[in-house]
């Protein structure tokens, strides 16, 4: 009887153990998307789940143009409403209908803000209007429960390509990936450790696109069409919030996607199911946030920060004036303002143009700092910039130097820098040896170029004077590269 039951024992410790190993993989080998701490797509969805039941007012839902448009701390620290945005990169509007369910049955939103890029055709070769890789990276992280249950099921019921099984054991669908494993799979926890950004991605780029207009409402008569299974998901959507009583608002950002035959059919729509729809392509919407595409937006679809302080100012403008929204104070969104500033802070410094200003913005222990000269660094230099630099732990005479070669890198209190007028070179690691960097300097005398190599990939500008490239430690990323003309001028390149 001992002997049966040790054997039992020992094939149920097996048996644990199998499973064990099969829940690591599948997580292992489960398709993530974490490119940084301002794009964290998978953990969007874990994080969700970490809010406190029932103390989100506004849940936001749609595609990555979503996802950068609307920032619920910058809701929160205007008009003290709590908000988590639950977009994701190419969002089926089915996956938003499959999310909102989730997402009630942990919160009790008073409004749902649709953003209705993927309303009409976009991925046509699909079944789901979006790709496979994007549906997964959305319903993949989401909690089993019978809500995902039916939304596994109703995408592999329209799409013949995917089958239940591979939602369940994801290293199935997922085996192939482990030649593609990267650091980011393995210290994928550690980094969605980091404080979030509720949902919202903090982009930094400007589109520079001076061409768009945005368009007048009435000038023209045509309607686009929706893709049919879209159609069929915005319904469910509008009838599952009438039913819970949330006020549902359909919203079209800033985008060269937009156009007044789109607007023409969700105005119709929008007022044949008795909701709202803004367009912020429209032009007096477009001129009443004071919105700039050329500067606001990060590219076609997607908006900076700056571009999404002005969106998400509008919409907590309509929410406050249109549907009674008032200011309560959460300990969750006041907790993460502080994290949300030092992206900013980040985003901030890709603007800078004053090299005066920028240097004082480097003494951040967040980053390190990569410094690499071309031509020449001493003719505009002068004694409030060598003050600067010493502060930030350099100490190499640079004021003489014309036409000579300069490097260093500043990473916490460890300066490594060299002046001279041969070529200069210098290779080490960062985080620990997880990136190599290799930096090159000549000065006119010795060859006039440069280099900042950083895992291969050069980020120098290469132009005349002191090439800069900040490394933020935190998202593991370059987050700026400048040079400023330091042998005439002090002008910025980018």
């Amino acid at each position: 009887m001992w002997t049966h039951r040790r054997y039992g024992m020992k094939l149920a410790a097996f048996a644990l153990i199998v499973v064990l190993l099969l829940g690591a993989l599948n997580r292992l080998l489960m398709l993530e998307k974490y490119y940084n701490h301002n794009w964290p797509e998978t953990s969007t969805y874990e994080k969700f789940y970490e809010v406190e039941r029932d103390t989100i007012d506004v849940l936001f839902l749609g595609s990555s143009h979503c996802v950068s448009a609307f920032s619920p701390q910058e809701l929160y620290n205007t008009y003290e409403i709590t908000s988590y945005n639950l977009g994701s990169e190419q969002q089926s509007v089915l996956v938003s209908y499959y999310w909102l369910r989730e997402a009630l049955q942990y919160q009790t939103p008073k409004a749902v803000v649709l953003d209705t890029y993927i309303v009409f055709p976009y991925k046509t070769a699909t079944a789901l209007n979006s790709s496979e890789a994007a549906v997964r990276l959305a319903i993949d992280p989401m909690r089993w429960s019978s809500v995902k249950r039916e939304a596994v099921h109703t995408i592999c019921e329209t799409d013949e390509n995917q089958t239940e099984l591979s939602y369940y054991l994801t290293n199935f669908r997922y085996h192939g990936r482990w030649s593609d494993l990267t650091e980011n799979d393995f210290t994928y926890f550690s980094m969605s450790d980091h404080e979030a950004l509720m949902g919202y991605s903090a982009l930094s780029g400007c589109s520079g696109n001076q061409n768009y207009t945005p368009f007048e409402p009435g000038s023209a008569e045509e309607k686009a069409e929706p893709a049919e299974l879209m159609l069929e998901y915005l319904d469910k959507i509008v009838d599952l919030c009438k039913a819970e009583g949330i006020e549902l608002i359909l919203v079209k950002t800033p985008s060269t996607a937009a156009s007044v035959e789109k607007y023409n059919y969700l105005a119709q729509y929008a007022d044949s199911r008795d909701i709202e729809y803004v367009d912020y392509n429209a032009q007096s919407v477009y001129e009443e946030t004071g919105y700039e595409f050329a500067s606001d937006n990060h590219d076609g679809g997607h908006l900076n920060v700056w571009g999404a302080k002005k969106v998400t100012d509008y919409i907590g403008n309509v929410l406050v004036e249109e549907y009674g929204f008032t200011a309560h104070q959460d300990s969750q969104w006041e907790k993460s303002d502080a994290y949300y500033e030092t992206v900013m802070q980040d985003c901030e410094l890709t603007k800078v143009t004053d090299i005066y200003q920028y240097l004082e913005l480097l003494d951040n222990d967040r980053y390190t700092i990569f410094m690499a000269v071309k031509d020449d660094v001493s003719d505009a230099l002068d004694a409030q910039l060598l003050e600067l630099m010493c502060s930030l732990g350099l100490s190499a005479s640079l004021e003489n130097l014309y036409q000579g070669s300069y490097y260093a890198v500043i990473d916490g209190d460890q300066v490594w820098e060299e002046a001279g007028y041969e070529t200069l070179t210098c290779k080490g690691s960062i985080r620990n040896g997880a990136e190599l960097y290799e930096i090159t300097s000549e000065g006119m005398i010795a060859g006039n170029s440069c280099s900042i190599l950083i895992d291969e990939t050069e980020y120098a500008k290469g132009k005349r004077g002191l090439n800069i490239v900040v490394y933020c430690n935190d998202s593991k990323k370059v987050i700026d590269s400048v040079c400023f003309d330091t042998s005439e001028g002090l002008a910025a390149s980018r």
